[in-house]
């Protein structure tokens, strides 16, 4: 099976909430202007998630362009106005350029905190490695990031590979391709757009395990996996129902 790593092992919006809030604070104090007191990560998270609809990097956008939103923002403009404003001209906001450049270094030192295990992940890693199924991440970030976090959590034993690819049909079809004819190929993800989309292209088993936070695309593609999941030991156990008929034959054909 092939697996998502952020928001489907580990809680990285989790890191990236605090990080936002951390954000905002500190766009708080330069500006001396207040946000809202109640459901802040939702008032930052509107900047967010309509800079990422435009940006070609989606969520891996420039921080510096939430930075000068949010200044915008706190200033009265409409989310949208704001986030054009930011883009066009953020050098206009009135933060001097090396404190934004500070306050995006903060940014990327509070992301790159280890992420908490999400509920359910170990035991689903214990239930595939005991019966034998070989679990290999594929993730778009960096490589070296998911292996620090597989120590981290000392789950580095359950994993076989860890790949650094871009998720799209092409390489879910290849996937495919070097599969045998009667094996399931499974991939199990948290993101309808990255992780089950391609794969369904492909003509894989997918499983979709929602995260905490759902990009608000997401739910406006009409995607559908093979199969959703609560938690990953859910769809841990979904996938060895699946495969129990195909590895109680392999058993008897082997007996003598």
């Amino acid at each position: 099976m092939f697996v998502d790593a952020d928001n489907t092992l580990w809680d990285t919006d989790g890191v990236f909430a605090d990080a936002q809030l951390k954000l905002l604070n500190a766009v708080e104090d330069a500006t001396g202007l207040l946000g809202p007191e109640a459901d802040r990560l939702s008032f930052v998270r509107a900047f967010d998630q309509e800079i990422a609809k435009q940006h070609h990097q989606g969520l891996r956008y420039p921080p510096r362009l939430l930075i000068d939103a949010l200044v915008f923002g706190l200033h009265g403009a409409p989310v949208s106005q704001a986030v054009r404003q930011a883009w066009r001209q953020g050098e206009q906001s009135g933060l001097d350029r090396a404190l934004v450049a500070r306050v995006e270094k903060e940014f990327f030192e509070a992301i790159g905190k280890q992420p908490a295990l999400l509920d359910g992940v170990e035991t689903g890693l214990r239930m595939l490695s005991f019966a034998g199924v070989p679990v290999i991440i594929l993730t778009e970030g960096s490589r070296k990031r998911v292996v620090r976090s597989l120590e981290f959590h000392q789950l580095a034993g359950f994993v076989d590979r860890v790949f650094e690819a871009p998720k799209n049909r092409r390489m879910f079809g290849r996937i495919k391709a070097l599969s045998a004819a009667d094996q399931m190929t499974f991939v199990v993800g948290d993101q309808l757009t990255r992780d089950i989309q391609p794969a369904n292209d492909a003509g894989l088993e997918t499983i979709f395990v929602p995260g905490r936070f759902q990009p608000l695309w997401e739910f406006e593609t009409g995607i559908r996996p093979s199969f959703q999941a609560p938690s990953f030991d859910a769809a841990a156990a979904h996938i060895l129902r699946l495969i129990a008929p195909q590895q109680a034959g392999i058993a008897a054909a082997k007996r003598p």
